[in-house]
């Protein structure tokens, strides 16, 4: 009873911090599914929660996704593989949404009942999901089953994990990466972007393509949450106190701290000085705008791989850059894992982890990586000849995973909580109140420092009443 009315609070806790912000902008398809909230499950929710195994004996499970368009087909394709690699699991998946969709689909189910057995769910429901007391964690099925969890890439594996272990099994990761039109640079006497550069040395950059007239703005870029926490991370920049909420739950936002006001004048003054256009909280614009050829360069996830194979000119990728104030110190995980709910009937625990150890291996990871962009977690696939010739052929695709394996979640020997990325519950609501800010400077004429600010007050009472649950 008492884990039941933790539930419900949870829920109203939930509904009320996204009801208090703005509606979000739909995610890109290739990073956070279709925004399109009419998606429903195919399976009833009764026949999701019988707990008795089929007619033949074969065991049917659930799992959610939020991956839309062509990859929606790909999950199928790697589902369709499960399935028809042996006899005893069913495997159901249905498309939930957005990641925001999926994540309030499971929040509505966790008092009404009709869980899945799996759920793929984004890098910043992490607490929550940890919270909610419905996870069989990762690392016990792991320890279990002789599962060696050094084989993914550290930077992967540290950002799922607590004090005792991987609590989720990765699956789709990516991070954001820098797309440029190469013939326009080329115009502008630029002939690439090398490593990660300064907030100074990109606007002069800028100044030199305007200066050439190849396109009418340098950069475009969505004002979304995800570009200013990634930019913070790169600058050394940390989101929440305890340590980025990783060693200790994190009770304040500190994101308007200077090095975070630094970020975020970047990218509003990339606006209001004209190398960038206002194209408010979206992701499908950012594309369009590039394709278009009105700008030179844009931000986006390492799965967009759309952008690099539908435009009509050569396209290159390069790392994001840093604060000037900073040293480059690498980028967070971005994307989302597979998470396994606890079910009475413990041989559809058991389905439900032969599935995920399934789609962490390396063959799915390959036809993962090479059909949508996300890059592969794993380490010990990195001289496969299918991988290699494929990452011959396509170059942009190693600029990720470049990016991601110089990260330093190491300095100075210490950890680099930074790159780690904050853990906090009402995170995704705390991400819109960034999403207002931007708005708050452009539309209202405020500084970066009082819309920041405005926005850490808010993220704190957020937490504040999320946090009182533990108290």
């Amino acid at each position: 009873m008492k884990n039941r009315l933790f539930l419900l609070s949870l829920m109203i806790i939930f509904a009320m911090a996204l009801s208090a912000c703005a509606t979000p902008a739909p995610a890109p398809e290739a990073d956070s599914g279709d925004a399109d909230t009419s998606a429903e499950s195919d399976a009833d929710s009764d026949t999701m929660a019988d707990s008795d195994e089929m007619a033949d004996g074969t065991v049917e499970i659930e799992f959610w996704h939020a991956m839309s368009g062509e990859l929606d087909v790909l999950v199928n394709e790697l589902v369709d593989r499960f399935n028809e690699s042996q006899d005893g699991i069913v495997v159901n998946a249905t498309y939930q949404g957005s990641y925001d969709d999926t994540y309030n689909a499971l929040l509505a189910t966790m008092e009404t009942g009709g869980i899945p057995n799996i759920i793929q769910n984004f890098d910043i429901a992490s607490q929550t999901m940890l919270d909610t007391g419905l996870l069989i964690p990762a690392y016990e099925l792991m320890q279990a089953d002789g599962f060696d969890d050094s084989i993914f890439i550290p930077a992967v594996k540290d950002y799922y994990s607590d004090e005792q272990g991987m609590v989720a099994m990765a699956f789709n990761s990516s991070t954001p990466i820098l797309y440029y039109n190469t013939e326009m640079l080329a115009e502008a006497d630029i002939d690439s972007i090398d490593g990660s550069i300064t907030f100074s040395e990109f606007k002069a950059m800028c100044d030199q393509i305007m200066e050439a007239d190849v396109s009418e703005y340098c950069f475009t870029f969505g004002q979304v949450g995800w570009f200013f926490e990634q930019t913070l991370a790169n600058s050394g920049g940390l989101y929440f106190n305890e340590n980025n909420g990783r060693t200790g739950r994190a009770t304040e936002a500190i994101f308007n701290s200077e090095i975070g006001v630094e970020v975020f004048d970047f990218y509003t003054s990339l606006i209001t000085e004209g190398y960038a256009p206002n194209l408010a909280s979206t992701w499908s614009e950012t594309d369009s705008t590039f394709q278009a050829g009105q700008a030179a360069i844009m931000i986006d996830s390492t799965s967009d791989a759309g952008v690099i194979n539908n435009s009509e000119f050569p396209v290159a990728t390069a790392f994001i850059p840093h604060a000037d104030s900073s040293e480059r110190n690498g980028v967070v995980i971005g994307g989302a894992a597979l998470w396994l709910l606890k079910s009475d009937d413990g041989a559809k625990n058991d389905a439900a982890w032969q599935f995920m150890k399934f789609m962490a291996e390396g063959p799915q990871q390959i036809t993962w990586h090479t059909g949508s962009g996300y890059f592969p977690v794993r380490t010990d696939i990195s001289d496969d000849a299918e991988l290699t010739a494929f990452w011959d052929e396509n170059p942009n695709f190693v600029t990720a995973i470049d990016q991601l394996s110089t990260t330093e979640t190491m300095k100075d020997g210490e950890v680099n909580y930074a790159v780690l990325g904050g853990r906090a519950g009402p995170f995704p609501a705390i991400r819109q109140l960034v999403v207002q800010a931007y708005s708050r400077v452009l539309d209202d004429g405020v500084s970066a420092q009082e819309a920041l600010d405005e926005a850490a007050e808010k993220a704190n009472e957020e937490l504040a009443n999320y946090n009182a649950f533990f108290e």
